[in-house]
């Protein structure tokens, strides 16, 4: 069955052996030239010190004195002179800048902030006291360790000189790196496009845009930052990784493949380089490309846990899933439970896959102790992946048809993750979702949203379940306050898309999944909704080349290829290639019920009925309530000869399915069935 690829309503996080990026250190910021004290009128400084004109003058020519000191390399003189100059005129601010930056250079820190404090204190206004105090309290900020208190109050300081200096740029350099290392994501963002916005941002600024929009997994606009920072960086092969890492994630796979591909014939020896090719040959569907990359590593290395995680990912993708535990195993031997995340996560999954839910569960058990404390609770650093590896240990449970256990992990989940973690409701209203049970979804979903009130999926989830229960005017009503909050519009819009899809309004759902896909036409998730619905509009030729876009740009994105799969199979066209198709979208995600549902679907219209039966039925085993599997199961064991077992299987589905249009179709099986039997 088709599969709209919605934004995911799940916390997820990916994964992977090794760290993504590397980061350098700032740049050094120049320093700016005060001004000199100037002539006033009045007869006491801004100390309060009464200062006579003669003073005045004497100072003014001092302190021109003491810069040809600094022109000429001799701080030491140029300290003596602007003392004498504060000794003439203390409430020289101008001065007291001039005595910091000296002191500053000279790493004598603790007078620095002495006369950077009387600066600020003498002329607020000043923006280069600010300058001063800020890289003063930077410096201090990033010693060996990160000292918070340091940091904030050289925030104070640069958001100062932002405020009075337009025209100093570095302040966005330096606040930038500040907001990240005190993990303010928004700000630091906001920072660095000041700085790239202006055109002064260099690599480094780009590659720490770049990881910042990594953390809040905004993986387009990762892509988008790499790429300048290699290109700005001519190419440096450290870039260049990150640009692949971000094209990776991005799902431009195609991209992310030359990309490496070029790095290597530069750095053929590389080890990052040929692991991060090789995964990104395995996600491009090319295996033994990818088999061959990882041959080379382990032939000389037959244990490197990262290389035999990537080969069993390529076995596990070509359906050769028995090998890829025994290469799970080999990886795991030997090697402390603390570093076997990657390894012992995917060996969950493989025998998920391979039905042994026990077993699996063990094996989740034995991730979740690797991201967990000795007291066995969670980090916050751990959290998100503590949050998936509990979230498939419900899976497991529901799969194997343990609702006790399914409900007790949720439990443990709020015990775990604590009152702040959305995951144990989410999953929840799913399920009731999946059940059909739409009232009690719309219950829990506005409880959770009162709890939760800047949770978007909540809004998303209440906007699909009221439309679910007929209520598609309210459904919108959420959507559109809701495009008023978030800047995010195009997500929104995929959420309108889908919701008026629900609804069967689908030449609105056109319209607002074009609006999506015109925010960003390189997004799989707005391509592939665009493209289901444009099949429901009988648009075959554009929703067919919609997808191929799609897997042009990532080609082996399971939804993709499992639709394209399955609208072949439902005209009947193509037949081989659409069983391909499919076939690799099961490959890459096993146990999705949709996915397993096409691939029977594809043998039902090949007439291969006994391969269509298995298969549906093992998606039921994941999805049981659903009405389309069902509904596929009746027209399998009808044309099987198996006519009592095809009306139970429809009456079921008619008692699940919620769509006009379904249930019209079914109705129309059941009544054809009714006649025949009559006659």
């Amino acid at each position: 069955m088709p599969v709209l690829f919605i934004t995911r309503l799940l916390s997820s996080c990916l994964i992977t052996a090794g760290s993504m990026t590397v980061l350098a250190a700032p740049q050094q910021s120049p320093k700016p030239s005060p001004k000199p004290p100037v002539e006033k009128s009045r007869t006491a400084d801004q100390s309060g010190t009464e200062v006579t004109r003669e003073q005045r003058i004497q100072a003014y020519e001092k302190f021109l004195q003491a810069r040809r000191y600094i022109a000429q390399a001799d701080p030491l003189n140029a300290i003596e002179a602007f003392k004498e100059v504060l000794k003439l005129d203390p409430g020289a601010a101008a001065a007291h800048v001039e005595l910091g930056n000296l002191y500053l250079e000279g790493r004598n820190l603790r007078e620095a902030e002495v006369h950077a404090r009387q600066a600020v204190a003498l002329d607020p206004e000043d923006a280069m006291a600010h300058w001063l105090l800020g890289r003063l309290l930077y410096a201090q900020a990033l010693g060996a360790s990160l000292n918070p208190e340091k940091a904030r109050e050289a925030v104070a300081a640069f958001e100062t000189v932002a405020k009075l200096d337009a025209l100093n740029l570095d302040v966005h350099r330096l606040l930038g790196r500040l907001y990240r290392d005190l993990n303010d994501t928004e700000n630091a963002l906001s920072s660095y496009a000041k700085l790239i916005g202006a055109n002064q941002g260099g690599p480094e600024e780009f590659a720490a845009a770049t990881e910042l929009y990594f953390r809040k997994r905004r993986y387009r606009d990762a892509a988008s930052t790499a790429r300048q920072a290699y290109i700005l960086s001519g190419e440096n092969p450290q870039w260049g990784y990150q640009l692949s890492q971000a094209l990776l994630y991005s799902g431009q796979t195609t991209e992310a493949i030359e990309v490496l591909k070029e790095l290597l014939e530069e750095n053929g020896n590389n080890l990052r380089l040929i692991l991060s090719y090789a995964e990104a040959l395995m996600r491009g569907g090319r295996y033994a490309d990818a088999e061959q990359q990882v041959r080379r590593i382990l032939s000389e290395r037959p244990n490197h846990p990262e290389a035999l995680s990537i080969l069993a990912q390529v076995q596990r993708r070509s359906g050769r899933r028995e090998e890829a535990v025994k290469t799970l195993r080999q990886a795991l031997a030997g090697q402390d439970v603390t570093e076997t995340l990657a390894q012992q996560y995917a060996l969950a999954e493989t025998l998920v896959e391979l039905g042994r839910m026990s077993e699996a569960v063990d094996a989740y058990e034995a991730a979740l102790r690797s991201v967990s404390n000795p007291d066995n609770s969670v980090s916050e650093s751990q959290r998100e992946r503590a949050e998936l590896i509990l979230m498939r240990i419900a899976a497991a449970h529901k799969a194997a048809g343990k609702p006790d256990q399914e409900n007790a992990t949720y439990e443990r989940m709020r015990r775990l993750l604590g009152p702040e973690s959305t995951l144990a409701d989410l999953l929840v209203i799913e399920g009731l979702r999946n059940e059909g049970k739409h009232e009690d979804a719309l219950k829990a979903v506005r409880r959770a949203r009162q709890r939760f009130p800047s949770e978007r999926q909540f809004a998303y989830l209440e906007a699909q379940v009221l439309s679910r229960l007929g209520q598609v005017d309210q459904a919108m009503k959420e959507l559109k306050k809701l495009s008023e909050e978030v800047e995010d519009s195009g997500e929104v819009a995929q959420m309108k898309a889908i919701v008026l899809s629900d609804a069967n309004r689908f030449e609105d759902a056109e319209q607002s999944a074009r609006q999506a896909v015109r925010y960003d036409e390189k997004n799989i998730a707005y391509l592939v909704t665009l493209s289901s619905i444009l099949e429901r509009r009988k648009q075959y030729a554009e929703s067919e080349q919609l997808l191929r876009t799609a897997l042009s740009l990532d080609p082996d994105n399971p939804t993709a290829l499992n639709n394209l799969g399955y609208f072949l199979a439902e005209r009947n066209e193509r037949l081989d290639e659409a069983l391909t198709l499919v076939q690799r979208a099961v490959n890459i995600e096993p146990t999705n019920s949709s996915f397993l549902d096409s691939l029977g679907w594809v043998y039902f219209k090949q007439n291969r009925l006994d391969l269509a039966k298995q298969y549906i039925e093992q998606a039921l085993g994941y999805d049981r309530r659903n009405a389309t599997l069902n509904d596929h199961l009746g027209d399998v064991l009808e044309r099987m000869g198996d006519l009592e077992g095809a009306r139970r299987q429809w009456k079921l589905a008619r008692s699940l399915a919620t769509d006009p249009e379904e249930i019209n179709r079914i109705d129309a099986k059941l009544q054809r069935d009714q006649t025949a039997e009559t006659k």
